[in-house]
């Protein structure tokens, strides 16, 4: 392999030390050109909207449900045959009504036989205490006798409370349902008999998203439509009860609202659910897309004599059209509404038109 002579090595070596030059020099002058460039920028055009107290209804519109304030499925705690059926299906019965007899002659004989030991049971202690007065027992025989009685008497407790269990009494006032049983069938503590359900009051369930969480009170007043009806009629409700905590999926908030009225609703079905949240007056509100959202909240971008300056806000509820905002700006502030993505803090600002 033939050497390079050394000439051409100094001279290669010349060559890039120059071309480092000329590229250093070059790339210092494009910054600084850039730099220049960025001070002596031309104003970046947008339109702007002055910032003022204002008023504005907090209307919502959302689906619910009907429910009953209390439903149950008549279901036997004992396993028996069913000897009376007291109701009718469909109709009302008051609380304590007698509706179900289910066949309770085995417990009634148990419970004859023990009223008959604990009757021999008393008779024997009364003895066994008159002997105890002339020593003539110990009190050891006395205080097993006792035991023996008081164990008598649990034994029929127990069975009376079995006894009890083979009446079933409506626990509220309520239309009872289709029957599932007739006279003679044999059921269990699974066996569903029927249905009750109380049908005045009911309620009204829906739910509302976070935002209006602090407008949303006990004893609001709502209004609800069933679009069965030939002609819509709404009707009225109010806010007795409200879910103390929001739900994680769907980041709204549960409540229930009380409807005394004539009309007759079946629980389950759907409604539509207006909530008016009252007005809201002297409150500042602004453009929604003059709001920013950023990795630390929100923020808006105000003019101060031609420059811009970012600001974070913390804003409350939300319309179609605009942002309450809570903190952040005051009446009078000019905030930009077009152009935000290129225009950064520092920037000259041209105002164009102003927004409503």
């Amino acid at each position: 392999m033939k050497k390079i002579p050394n000439w051409i090595i100094i001279v290669m070596v010349i060559g890039l030390l120059i071309a480092s030059k000329f590229l250093f020099f070059s790339k210092k002058d494009d910054m600084t050109k850039g730099v220049n460039k960025g001070k002596n920028a031309a104003p970046v055009a947008a339109n702007y909207y002055i910032v003022k107290q204002m008023s504005f209804n907090n209307d919502i519109f959302t689906t619910g449900k009907i429910g009953a304030l209390n439903q149950i499925d008549i279901i036997p705690e004992v396993i028996g045959k069913v000897t009376a059926i007291y109701f009718k299906e469909g109709e009302t019965v008051t609380k304590g009504s007698t509706l179900i007899k289910l066949n309770d002659a085995d417990l009634q004989a148990q419970l004859l036989k023990s009223r008959t030991q604990l009757k021999l049971s008393e008779q024997k202690l009364d003895r066994l205490k008159k002997l105890m007065l002339v020593n003539g027992i110990s009190q050891e025989e006395l205080d097993i006798q006792e035991n023996e009685l008081n164990s008598y008497k649990a034994d029929q407790a127990y069975i009376s409370a079995q006894i009890a269990k083979t009446t079933i009494t409506a626990p509220f006032t309520g239309v009872v349902g289709l029957k599932n049983v007739s006279e003679g069938s044999f059921v269990n503590s699974t066996t569903p008999i029927a249905s009750l359900v109380q049908v005045k009051p009911l309620y009204v369930e829906f739910s509302v998203p976070e935002k209006y969480i602090e407008l949303f009170k006990k004893g609001l007043s709502i209004k609800f439509s069933n679009d069965n009806n030939a002609v819509t009629k709404t009707y009225t409700a109010s806010i007795y009860a409200i879910e103390p905590r929001i739900d994680e999926t769907t980041k709204t908030i549960k409540a229930r609202a009380m409807y005394t009225g004539n009309q007759e609703f079946y629980p389950g079905s759907f409604v539509k659910v207006f909530v008016n949240m009252d007005e809201t007056k002297n409150t500042l509100m602004v453009p929604t897309q003059a709001v920013i959202p950023t990795l630390k909240g929100q923020k808006v971008i105000l003019n101060k004599n031609g420059i811009a300056v970012e600001s974070m806000v913390t804003i409350g509820v939300r319309t179609d059209e605009k942002i309450q905002i809570l903190e952040g700006l005051h009446a009078g502030d000019t905030i930009l509404t077009t152009g935000l993505l290129s225009i950064r803090k520092d920037s000259k600002l041209k105002l164009l038109k102003a927004d409503n």
